[in-house]
């Protein structure tokens, strides 16, 4: 990026509240805070396919070098999320972020995740993110043993990207971490998850069994008196009332009590 072009966006756009920046590379990780910093109404922040050359950065020392107070929600989709954590928690005050999105969780990134929830407390409401790695050590279990949501007494939705991916990577993340992960959150009301099937019996793989029992057994469990709803976002070439019949047949407590929901497409938010 020559001179002028950064010099325009970091004086420019004052009253900007929203930023998405998708597939750019930057110098250094401060070169991106400082665009972040000049923003000083931003609401919502969105990072996808992002980089760096220099992971270091200094700590911003005056309050006009700050993040906005007003920014309540994050994503940070394919980028090194420690470094951005990192910057946001070390700050005296961090931003009431109600909706944060993690996109794929990394082990190497647990650490700051984990800090930056347990110092974000009951601001958050709503959690988004997808694991990619279910071996011992990977995303998933990682993730359970460094992050507690038992700080974040506000949050009442999460939402399960990939929680079945059979269309494309033959994947699925349906397994005993989610319930562990649940579990840490006292007040859920709403759980989304995503699921990309070619056929309905990819519900059902023989060589990753899910166990749909127990995550029926688990989301009518007494701990979650505030539970109502579970939404199940179907992607692929298989039709949604034949997968959502599968599913109901599978989770009959939670379909006695009139809990799911059936959607088309991608997990979001619902408001």
């Amino acid at each position: 990026m020559n001179p002028e072009t950064k010099s325009a966006l970091l004086s420019g756009f004052g009253a900007l509240t929203h930023l998405e920046l998708w597939a750019a590379k930057f110098d250094s990780v401060s070169d991106l805070l400082q665009l972040v910093c000049s923003k000083p109404l931003l609401q919502v922040l969105s990072f996808d396919n992002l980089g760096w050359e220099d992971p270091n950065f200094d700590i911003p020392k005056e309050p006009s070098d700050s993040v906005s107070d007003t920014l309540h929600s994050l994503r940070l989709s394919n980028c090194y999320k420690r470094d951005i954590l990192d910057w946001l928690a070390s700050h005296g005050s961090v931003p009431p972020i109600h909706h944060l999105h993690l996109g794929s969780v990394f082990p190497e990134d647990t650490h700051s995740i984990g800090r930056f929830l347990h110092i974000l407390g009951s601001h958050l409401q709503t959690l988004q993110l997808e694991f990619s790695s279910l071996d011992a050590g990977g995303d998933a279990e990682d993730f359970c043993s460094r992050v507690d949501l038992a700080y974040n007494t506000a949050l009442h939705t999460i939402i399960l990207d990939k929680f079945i991916n059979y269309s494309v990577y033959q994947f699925s993340s349906a397994i005993a971490w989610i319930p562990e992960l649940v579990s840490q959150i006292a007040n859920l009301k709403e759980v989304s998850f995503g699921i990309a099937i070619r056929d309905v019996e990819e519900l059902f793989p023989e060589d990753d069994p899910i166990d749909w029992t127990a995550l029926d057994n688990t989301f009518c469990h007494p701990r979650f008196p505030h539970l109502r709803a579970l939404r199940f976002w179907v992607s692929g070439n298989v039709e949604l009332d034949e997968a959502a019949g599968a599913i109901a047949s599978n989770l009959p407590r939670s379909n006695r009590r009139r809990m799911l929901r059936f959607h088309r497409g991608m997990p979001r938010l619902v408001q």
